[in-house]
């Protein structure tokens, strides 16, 4: 027992000394994944990341989905970054088992200027195109517009808030979420958050939850993130693992 402890120690000495080195001398770019918000920062011009759902998940009532959902984003240059967000394929399992596909989104998120170190914040507009299968499906194409805040403290610790706006068949629709990371460092960071989406003909929903990164290399970062519904409305609980991966 004594041996295998230190085998594991060696191994994990061996991932962050290296990523430690690498940190100090660029900056890791980082990704949308895990979370409700979004990262302030967007990718060099050219650069290209993929980030993957394996799979993520939600359970409400008897009724378990499973979606394997997939980002990619594309820097632009000019503080400028697109994405394509696809539900490729999804899962249902309870009083039926119903698989298909889900809707798609297109995104141009914006890194604002800031006067600030420590302070970076994003914009981040979308459209989602209601192109899936049901019960996959939202039914209607929808606009929205987010922004992302973020204040690094001390510690490896930091603040971020989110605020986003959605109009889907005539309705609108409001999300904001607070988050905490209480750990940041070159290899594994992890974090907490809440969510609060109210709206005009929409019932509000409030959760709440955690999830974790570790930062395998420069270039993959794999994840894992949970949220609990807080109130009847709510998803009872959503989850997932994912995997993400970036370009030189």
């Amino acid at each position: 027992m004594q041996s295998m402890y230190v085998g594991r120690l060696l191994i994990g000495l061996a991932c962050a000394a290296p990523l430690s080195v690498l940190a100090e001398e660029t900056a890791l770019a980082s990704f949308n994944r895990p979370g409700i918000g979004f990262g302030a920062e967007v990718l060099a011009p050219g650069q290209f990341a993929w980030e993957q759902g394996l799979p993520d998940f939600s359970r409400d009532g008897p009724a378990r989905q499973y979606a394997l959902n997939t980002r990619w984003r594309l820097g632009l240059g000019h503080a400028a970054e697109l994405h394509l967000a696809t539900n490729g394929y999804q899962w249902q399992r309870g009083d039926e088992k119903v698989d298909g596909r889900g809707d798609s989104e297109l995104a141009l998120k914006y890194q604002l200027p800031s006067s600030r170190e420590d302070i970076a914040w994003g914009l981040m507009a979308t459209y989602s195109y209601a192109g899936g299968e049901q019960p996959f499906t939202a039914g209607d194409h929808s606009r929205g517009l987010a922004v992302s805040i973020a204040k690094t403290l001390a510690s490896g610790r930091s603040l971020a808030g989110y605020v986003g706006y959605t109009r889907y068949q005539q309705h609108d629709i409001w999300t904001v979420s607070p988050a905490v990371t209480f750990y940041s460092g070159p290899v594994f960071s992890a974090y907490s958050e809440a969510g609060l989406s109210w709206g005009d003909g929409v019932d509000a929903t409030q959760v709440a939850g955690a999830g974790g990164t570790w930062r395998i290399s420069r270039q993959v970062q794999l994840d894992v993130w949970f949220l609990g519904g807080l109130n009847r409305e709510a998803t009872d609980w959503q989850g997932g693992f994912g995997v993400s991966w970036v370009s030189r």
